[in-house]
C-alpha cells in the first residue's frame, strides 16, 4: 500500500527518458508488482523512467488519488469501488505530508553535473541501426547469419548461421570456419574455398563472382559494473557500443565518472571512454563496438569542480587530473559578453580550511584544478575606458 509515497517521491524528480508510454493504471500496477517482488526503490524508479513515465504523469496520478480520497468521504462503498482503479492507501495524508521534505532534501543533495543526463535522454539511446551496411571491422561469431551470393557462370545463394563451434556447413564442401573473421576476411577466405566446387571464382578474369553479407546478427552478453544506476548483465546486439550499454544500465550515477569509463576484454583494458570527447567534439572513435563477455567498469569520479558567474553554462564539471582553469572555462562554453575576463576567483578546500586564489588570465592554461574547487567569474567593471562628458 505504500507504492504512492514511493511513486510521488521518485517521479516528481524524474523526466522521461524513453519514447515508450505507460498509462496511469499500468504505472500503479507496475510499482505494486515490483515492490511485492522486492525490487529496490531506486531500481523501480529507473525502470519506470525508462518506460516513459514523466514528472507530469506522476503529479497527475498523485492528484487523482487526492481527489479520490476527498470524494470518497461522501460516497458509499459501491461508489468508492467504482471510482478507484487500485487499492488506495489508508495513510495517504502521511505520505503527502512528508513528500515535500523528501523532495527538498533530495534536490539539495543533487548536483547539476554536465553530461550526467546524456544517458537519460529518450531521443539519444545510442542503439545500433540494423539498416546500415555491416562495418568493415565487424567480427563474425556464433549466431551470426552469413549470406553468400554467387552469380555469373554459377548462380546460388547460401544462407547459413555460424554454429557455436564457429563453422558454417556448405553443401558439397563441408564445414567452413568463420568465427572471428571480419566480413572482408570471410569474403576472401570463401572465394578460395568455394572455388573448389564453383569454377572460375579466383581466376584473373573470373566467370563467377561471390559476395558475403551479414543477415541476422547475434546477441551478445556483456557486464556493466561500478557506478551506474543498474549494474548487471545485459543481452545486446553484437553491433552495440559502450554508450548503448551504459544507456541500458540507466546511465552513470551521482558518483560515477564520465571521463574514465573502462572497457575490459579478457581481463585486459582495451579502451578508456571519455563522454566529454563525444559531447563537446563529436568524437566517437572511443565508443568502440562490444564483444561477447566484455566488461564495462565505471569508476568514481576523480575531480568535480564548479563554475559560476559570467560563463555561458555555469554548473558542475568533471575534470581529469592535470586539467586547468582554461579547460574548465572551455567546458562551460567560455565567457559571456559582460564577463570580466582578466582574472577569476577560485575557492579551494585544503583538507582543513578554505583558500582563495585570484588567477590572472595569463595563468589560465597552467593553474591546475583540484577536487572541490569552485571558480567564480565576475561581471565586467561598470565604467568606461574612453568616455568624455
Amino acid at each position: 500500500k505504500k507504492f504512492l509515497s514511493f511513486l510521488a517521491f521518485s517521479f516528481l524528480l524524474t523526466t522521461s527518458i524513453s519514447a515508450q508510454k505507460m498509462s496511469d493504471d499500468q504505472v500503479v500496477e507496475y510499482v505494486k508488482t515490483a515492490t511485492a517482488a522486492g525490487k529496490p526503490q531506486k531500481q523501480i524508479m529507473t525502470e519506470l523512467a525508462a518506460k516513459g513515465v514523466t514528472r507530469a504523469q506522476a503529479e497527475r496520478i498523485k492528484k487523482r488519488y487526492e481527489e479520490q480520497q476527498a470524494a470518497g468521504q461522501n460516497m458509499n462503498a459501491a461508489e468508492k469501488n467504482r471510482m478507484r482503479y487500485t487499492e488506495q492507501p489508508e495513510d495517504l495524508d502521511f505520505y503527502v505530508e512528508n513528500l515535500t521534505d523528501s523532495i527538498s532534501t533530495r534536490q539539495k543533495a543533487e548536483k547539476d553535473i554536465f553530461g550526467r543526463n546524456i544517458f537519460n535522454n529518450k531521443n539519444l539511446t545510442f542503439a545500433p541501426s540494423q539498416n546500415l551496411a555491416t562495418p568493415a571491422n565487424y567480427k563474425l561469431g556464433p549466431g551470426d547469419e552469413v549470406i553468400i551470393d554467387i552469380w555469373g557462370a554459377n548462380e546460388n545463394t547460401i544462407r547459413q548461421t555460424i554454429s557455436p563451434d564457429g563453422y558454417i556447413s556448405v553443401e558439397n564442401l563441408g564445414l567452413v570456419f568463420l568465427n572471428g573473421k571480419t566480413i572482408k576476411e570471410a569474403d576472401n577466405y570463401l572465394r578460395k574455398e568455394l572455388n573448389k566446387i564453383y569454377s572460375g571464382i579466383t581466376e584473373e578474369n573470373p566467370t563467377s563472382e561471390i559476395k558475403v553479407t551479414l543477415g541476422q546478427i547475434r546477441t551478445i552478453q556483456i557486464n556493466v559494473m561500478g557506478e551506474v544506476e543498474l549494474p548487471g548483465t545485459y543481452a545486446l546486439s553484437s553491433l552495440s557500443t559502450v554508450f548503448h550499454a551504459l544507456y541500458k544500465a540507466g546511465g552513470v550515477n551521482e558518483l560515477g565518472s564520465l571521463r574514465n569509463i573502462q572497457l575490459m576484454r579478457n581481463g585486459q583494458k582495451v579502451a578508456t571512454v571519455d563522454v566529454y570527447e563525444f559531447m563537446l567534439k563529436g568524437k566517437t572513435l572511443s565508443d568502440i563496438r562490444l564483444q561477447e563477455g566484455d566488461v564495462i567498469i565505471v569508476p568514481p569520479y576523480e575531480l568535480l569542480t564548479h563554475i559560476e558567474g559570467k560563463v555561458k553554462r555555469p554548473m558542475y564539471y568533471e575534470m581529469k587530473t592535470g586539467e586547468t582553469v582554461k579547460s574548465l572555462i572551455e567546458y562551460a562554453g567560455n565567457f559571456t559578453g559582460d564577463a570580466y575576463t582578466k582574472n577569476v576567483r577560485i575557492t579551494r578546500q585544503n583538507g582543513r580550511e578554505f583558500q582563495i586564489y585570484t588567477v590572472d588570465d595569463i595563468d589560465y592554461s597552467v593553474f591546475k584544478l583540484m577536487d572541490g574547487d569552485s571558480l567564480t567569474v565576475s561581471a565586467m567593471l561598470k565604467r568606461f575606458e574612453n568616455k568624455l562628458e
